[in-house]
This record gives structure tokens, C-alpha cells and sequence, in this order.
């Protein structure tokens, strides 16, 4: 899609092509997410959407204790995935869960990763994880996201849908209460809305395959996955990356910005379009 910078479209008209330029504006990515063309006096418009996935980034985690400065690794394991996310120019980013490796991520922290989700340049919807639920004393209790002003925080236990109406996209979730058997991220996801382009999913939680089982806590069985009607699901939980693509869905466990199971740290880059089969990169973070 090019520099958003100096984003560039053309119009075909007749055997003339048009180029016209876009300046940098939030409010102007709706119209440049679209390829306008007219031929014979017809105007045809292709919609795209890149967006960004991440999760499981723990901050504030234990489990680098054994590294000097542990606290400073996560934080600056984050900042890095965003920056390197950036340069794909993506139009929005999901947060598919555990943020915080705990509820008792010091006021610091949770101050810290306040001010550099509100400094991205992007729209954000996110939800808690199983690390960072919605358990009483929560930190999503204590400090509301929702004042960030870029930023949609998903809490609703029974799922709601927030919007992001300047890219025409709604993004559908739960909020995790308890991390239980009882508790299925993608049950009950209502029906695609008629009146967005785009319909996203977001999910925390165990895959279980077709034929598999499990007791633990939080799953996410395949069939949930393929019977969604959203366009992708951005899945959180497992902290190696791991595509979920077939003829039935589009969704992906996006890794792990700050582990390095696996294929490493990872992020996910995902392009949807109108008139192209979607396609879900997995980025190692370098």
C-alpha cells in the first residue's frame, strides 16, 4: 500500500491514469484502506485492511529474573514489537491478551504501557488474558484503558463488540473473568453486523484440535474457530506462533513478542482484502 506519508492511488480513466496523493490524517486511512478505479463511466472500489496482532508480552513478568534489569527486558521487548510493527504501516493493531504477566504489575509499569499504547499512531482494541483477567482487584479494574483515547478495551464477560468506524471494522471479544474449563473465548460470537466491512475476532485461550480433549482451562476448540463468521481471529495464550488457515478460517496465534519459543519472538502482520484470499505473516522480531 505503499507510505502512508505519501500514499498514492490511481484512478483509471479511459486509457489516463490519475495519481493522486494523501496526506498523513487518522481520519483519512478509511479512504485510503480503498482502491477507487472507474472504467466506462463505473466506479469500483477495492477494500484492504492491514492490521497488526500481538500478545502474550507479560509485562512486569518473573520468569527473567535471571536476566539483570528483567523488568527493563519486557519493556523494551515490547517497544521493540511495536516499532518493528510500524514499518507495516499497519492501519490498526488487536492485543489478543496478557499484557501483564500479573495483576500485581507495579503502578510503574501499568503507567509505562498506558502512555506507550496512547503514543502509537494507530487505532487499538485489545482484551485480557488469562495472567491479567478481570479477577477482582484487576488491574483493568484499578486503571480504566478505555481512556486512552486510541485505544477499545474489551471487558465484557459475555463478549462485546467494540468499532472502529473509520476503518468500517468491528472487532468482537470477551472479557476474561476467570481463567476456568468453564470459560470459552469464542462461544456465542453473535453474527457478522451488517453495516461494517470488516468483522474481527479476538480470543485467549488453549487450542484444541479436531479430536482433542482437554481439562485445562480457557479452550478454543478448532471447530469454534472454523465455525466464526469473523474475518480473522486474533489468538492469544500460546507463546509459540501458529497459523490456523484453511478453507473454513483465517486465524493465527500470534507468538510472543518477548519469548523466544518456537520460531521466537513473534508478531503477526495480516491483509485482508475484497478481492484476494487473506494472508496472515508470522514476523520474527529481530
Amino acid at each position: 500500500m505503499g507510505d502512508w506519508g505519501t500514499w498514492k492511488f490511481a484512478i483509471r480513466f479511459g486509457f489516463f491514469d490519475v495519481a493522486t496523493y494523501i496526506e498523513p490524517h487518522s481520519q483519512l486511512r478509511a479512504l485510503a484502506s480503498r482502491h477507487f478505479f472507474i472504467h466506462n463511466n463505473v466506479e469500483f472500489m477495492t477494500k484492504r485492511l492491514r492490521f497488526a496482532h500481538c500478545s502474550d508480552i507479560h509485562l512486569d513478568g518473573d520468569a527473567g529474573e535471571k536476566i539483570e534489569g528483567h523488568v527493563d527486558y519486557y519493556k523494551s521487548g515490547f517497544a521493540r514489537a511495536l516499532m518493528e510493527m510500524q514499518r507495516h504501516k499497519p492501519d490498526m493493531l488487536l492485543i489478543a491478551g496478557d499484557l501483564f504477566d500479573a495483576n500485581t504489575a507495579s503502578d510503574e509499569t501499568i503507567t509505562w504501557a498506558m502512555d506507550i499504547l496512547s503514543d502509537q499512531p494507530l487505532p487499538i482494541v485489545m482484551i485480557p488474558g488469562n495472567h491479567d483477567c478481570l479477577e477482582p482487584g484487576a488491574i483493568y479494574h484499578r486503571y480504566d484503558f478505555n481512556k486512552i483515547p486510541n485505544l477499545q478495551m474489551i471487558d465484557a464477560e459475555e463478549g462485546a463488540t467494540a468499532r472502529v468506524d473509520t476503518l468500517d471494522v468491528a472487532v468482537w471479544g470477551k472479557g476474561m473473568v476467570e481463567h476456568s474449563p468453564d470459560f470459552l473465548p469464542l462461544d456465542s460470537c453473535p453474527e457478522r453486523p451488517t453495516d461494517c466491512s470488516w468483522y474481527l475476532g479476538m480470543g485467549h485461550g488453549i487450542f484444541v484440535p479436531h479430536g482433542g480433549e482437554t481439562d485445562r482451562s480457557s479452550p478454543i476448540p478448532m471447530q469454534h474457530i472454523e465455525d466464526s463468521v469473523c474475518d480473522y481471529l486474533a489468538l492469544g495464550h500460546h507463546h509459540a506462533a501458529m497459523e490456523l488457515v484453511n478453507e473454513k478460517a483465517t486465524a493465527a496465534y500470534s507468538g510472543s513478542p518477548t519469548d523466544t519459543i518456537g520460531r521466537g519472538a513473534t508478531y503477526v502482520i495480516i491483509d485482508l482484502a475484497d478481492d484476494a484470499a487473506p494472508a496472515v505473516n508470522v514476523h520474527e522480531i529481530s
